[in-house]
């Protein structure tokens, strides 16, 4: 089965944050592609995934100016917002998951939220519950 760009990019954006969600918020970290052990079929989503994360104001690093010229996040960690929109229910209301359970079920390939909608709806649902709390 092919995947679509925008199952591709659900896909990173998932190992980005599993992957930040392991590292904790420790300092002298970087994080570049080939740590999301992801195929190079993924690499060109890598930096465009790094940036809307960023944009999003669901992680930060200390040298995201970089990061749009491929360059590894230096010292990323999911915000404050970030770790409330991982705890937001999903979403769909699926079986009260969390968006951070959905997460995980992406990056683990154990789920796929086709419908790009539908785990972009999630972050960003929960993100914009999140604030208005």
């Amino acid at each position: 089965m092919t995947l679509s760009n925008l199952e591709k990019s659900e896909i990173v954006i998932s190992k980005i944050l599993q992957d930040l969600v392991e590292t904790g918020l420790q300092y002298g970290t970087a994080l570049e592609f080939d740590e999301l052990n992801l195929s190079d079929d993924y690499e060109p989503f890598f930096v465009g995934c790094c940036l809307w994360l960023l944009n999003e104001g669901i992680v930060r690093c200390t040298n995201e100016h970089q990061v749009i010229s491929g360059l590894p996040m230096v010292n990323p960690v999911i915000t404050a917002k970030g770790f409330t929109l991982l705890g937001q229910p999903f979403a769909k209301g699926e079986d009260g998951n969390r968006v951070g359970d959905a997460v995980k079920e992406v990056a683990s390939g154990n789920r796929n939220y086709a419908g790009i909608g539908d785990f972009f709806g999630g972050l960003l649902g929960g993100f914009t519950k999140s604030i208005g709390s």
